[in-house]
């Protein structure tokens, strides 16, 4: 007995077996949580109050210079709060060695492709790099246009950072109509800079941003082509690594983050109570992806913890069907041209690099993101050493030279794209058994009870015919588990605060090219919901029970026993394409128990940025079930669907908190066209009460 227990898995142990691959598992923070030092939830770094209060850049010329420059969809990017606690949870999951969030299925992460169709931040181009070898007072004086009384002005520069508030002072004032183009250019830098430290470099201090950015902003009359998005990344991964081990505040661009876990993992979105007001109807906005979120309520003064904790729950027990490996196929042609015209070095497996950041980007371990099937990838080195560098200290490094073997490398990134064979990942894959020997397997204890006892149950029900008496009583006591969890504790939450919005290009109330109507009537789009379920994609997780054999030494799910009786056999399951939400005609069509209606997409005369179509998305359930292979009779009813509303164009800027969104009116246009949709975000996941 001893011998043949001898090469058996422990999987009481929370991982990893093999530590090859999470060699910092030490100082990680999911080994302090499961000793029982648990760090907490990570303060998140949002928004200054000083940019949230600054009104809309309206003026076209100002615009112009931010949309050659490279940096459109910042303006078009939906502000929020940042929810703590999901960014704890998925936090606890990254690991510094891969530059991966390792889940229950199988490794996941932020890309280029991520960066470019959320935010529509250029990834292909110059690298972002230069010196701080700079005399930052002549810097503010000769390109933002103001004169420092000294460097040493706590108040105002901090060494290398300025108060944002100081910048935003010279952008008070309208420019003037015969400004002349010096002036525009600095008048451009002083609104650029906050821009860039409020949403894609932000930092811990929350009201500074570092005044390197300037030299990517010297020749604005014919600036060169540079890669923000691999340069934001760079900046996420260091502050996603910094916080995995023992810091408390996490900076970088937690929106891009945070929309990226709701297109992933569409059921930890909350759900979308009210969408724009009755006759709020605009043009719709052709822009980055986060505009899909656009109606997501803000929740204020919520327990982090209790959230923290539920997401935790709610990532240990995912199923291999809650994960979408590729939310984004069905909207690219939806998306301006500028959010996908990286296309070609999304996959390349090359260093990021940001000044003094050097962070490797590692597609090649996810390629399941692209539609390929994962072999076991090649073993990576994320450098320590690189990780260690920082700004403390370096007044005067060139850059530029310091990393240009880094730069070099990048350089070369249409020659280091990763390749793979297109298809969906087979569960008997020896990628899952692989995945279950090298990563952290639980984060908490109580997360590991549960995944334990559920284990068991499954091995017991694996040795019972279907329809015998003790296989039943196995069977109602896990249905009764996942009814349990569909159960929401009573927490009272604070009103919903509407979700900032984006402005327009342009320089009055309504985009260049198009006029602003009077109310019309907006027909209703219907929701029609494809009659198959979301292909699951394969895991060897023993959490999730199917009827499919699987090969692996891990818990599987017990197939059907030969010797039941044929009247209660149950057929495998067999996985079905993701549903596809239809959109009818626009013709006005009843909706019983919605009074929301998406707006209709006006075209713009002269303009090459068309609307989207609008889209319905369906209704998630909130919490995973399991999949029992029970008989007909004691399958549950599907879960209900409801309609998603698509943005207004009449927005506020991504950095005001709108009090009451309104858009502007437009006729019906046309016929939309029927497409496939990914599971819809905004339907529920972790609402309370």
């Amino acid at each position: 007995m001893a011998a043949a227990n001898a090469g058996r898995i422990d999987y009481t142990q929370p991982g990893p077996i093999d530590d090859s691959v999470l060699t910092q598992q030490a100082t990680h923070r999911s080994e302090a949580i499961w000793n029982g030092r648990d760090p907490g939830s990570i303060t998140c770094r949002s928004r200054s109050s000083e940019f949230s209060k600054q009104p809309p850049m309206v003026d076209d010329r100002v615009r112009n210079i931010i949309t050659t420059v490279g940096l459109e969809g910042l303006l078009w990017v939906p502000g929020r709060e940042i929810d703590n606690g999901l960014i704890t949870a998925l936090v606890e999951r990254w690991r510094p060695e891969t530059h991966t969030f390792h889940m229950p299925h199988g490794e996941v992460t932020i890309t280029l492709q991520d960066v470019e169709v959320l935010l529509g931040l250029p990834v292909d181009g110059d690298a972002i790099s230069g010196s701080t070898q700079k005399t930052w007072v002549n810097v503010c004086r000769d390109f933002l246009g103001f004169q420092l009384v000294t460097q040493n002005n706590h108040k105002q520069l901090d060494g290398q950072r300025i108060l944002i508030n100081r910048l935003l002072e010279e952008v008070a004032n309208p420019l003037p109509p015969d400004a002349e183009e010096d002036q525009l250019h600095k008048y451009a830098r002083c609104y650029i800079l906050p821009l860039l430290g409020d949403t894609i470099f932000m930092d811990k201090s929350g009201d500074r941003v570092h005044l390197m950015w300037v030299q990517q902003l010297e020749n604005l009359h014919n600036p060169r082509r540079y890669s923000w998005g691999s340069a934001c990344l760079a900046w996420l991964y260091r502050e996603l690594c910094r916080a995995s081990e023992d810091t408390s505040q996490i900076g970088g661009c937690l929106l891009l983050l945070q929309y990226w876990a709701w297109a992933r993992f569409p059921y930890l979105c909350p759900t979308v109570e009210r969408g724009p007001p009755v006759g709020a109807y605009g043009p719709s906005v052709r822009g980055p992806l986060s505009l899909k979120w656009l109606w997501v309520p803000n929740k204020k003064n919520r327990p982090a913890h209790i959230f923290r904790d539920r997401y935790r729950e709610q990532l240990a027990s995912m199923l291999p069907d809650q994960v979408v490996w590729q939310p984004y196929e069905a909207h690219f042609d939806d998306l301006p041209p500028w959010c996908v015209a990286g296309r070609a070095v999304w996959t390349a497996t090359v260093p990021l690099v940001c000044f003094h950041l050097v962070e490797k980007h590692t597609p090649d371990r996810v390629v399941r993101q692209f539609g390929m099937i994962q072999e076991i990838p090649r073993a990576v080195n994320t450098d320590r050493v690189l990780h260690g560098i920082d700004l403390r200290g370096k007044i005067g490094v060139n850059w530029m030279q310091k990393h240009a073997a880094h730069i070099l490398e990048w350089g070369y990134r249409f020659d280091r794209r990763c390749e793979a064979v297109l298809g969906d990942m087979p569960p008997e894959h020896e990628y899952h058994d692989w995945f279950k020997r090298v990563t952290r397997r639980f984060i908490d204890r109580p997360g590991a009870v549960v995944t334990l006892l559920i284990e068991g149950y499954v091995r017991l029900l694996r040795r019972h015919p279907v329809g015998t008496e003790d296989h039943n009583d196995i069977t109602e006591v896990l249905t009764a588990v996942q009814a349990m969890t569909r159960v929401q504790p009573p927490i009272p939450e604070a009103p919903i605060e509407e979700a900032a919005m984006p402005t327009g290009p342009s320089t009055s109330t309504a985009p260049a090219g198009c006029q602003s109507r009077p109310p019309v009537a907006t027909p209703q789009l219907l929701p029609t919901p494809d009659p198959c379920a979301s292909t699951p994609h394969a895991s060897a997780s023993p959490t999730i029970p199917s009827s499919i054999p699987h090969p692996s030494p891990t818990v599987t799910i017990p197939s059907p026993n030969p010797h039941s009786a044929p009247t209660a056999t149950i057929p495998s399951p067999s996985p079905h394409p993701a549903p596809t939400p239809t959109i009818p005609s626009p013709t006005p069509l009843p909706c019983s128990g919605s009074d929301v209606r998406p707006p209709t997409p006006l075209p713009c005369s002269g303009s090459d940025v068309r609307p989207p179509t609008p889209q319905s998305f369906l209704q998630l359930s909130p919490i995973p079930s399991f999949d029992l292979g029970t008989p007909p009779d004691m399958q549950q009813e599907p879960p209900s669907h409801s309609s998603f509303s698509t943005p207004s164009s009449a927005i506020d800027p991504p950095h005001v908190q709108a009090e009451q969104p309104v858009g502007l009116p437009t006729a019906a246009e046309g016929r939309p066209k029927r497409i496939s949709k990914a599971p819809p975000c905004g339907t529920g996941g972790h609402k309370h009460g």
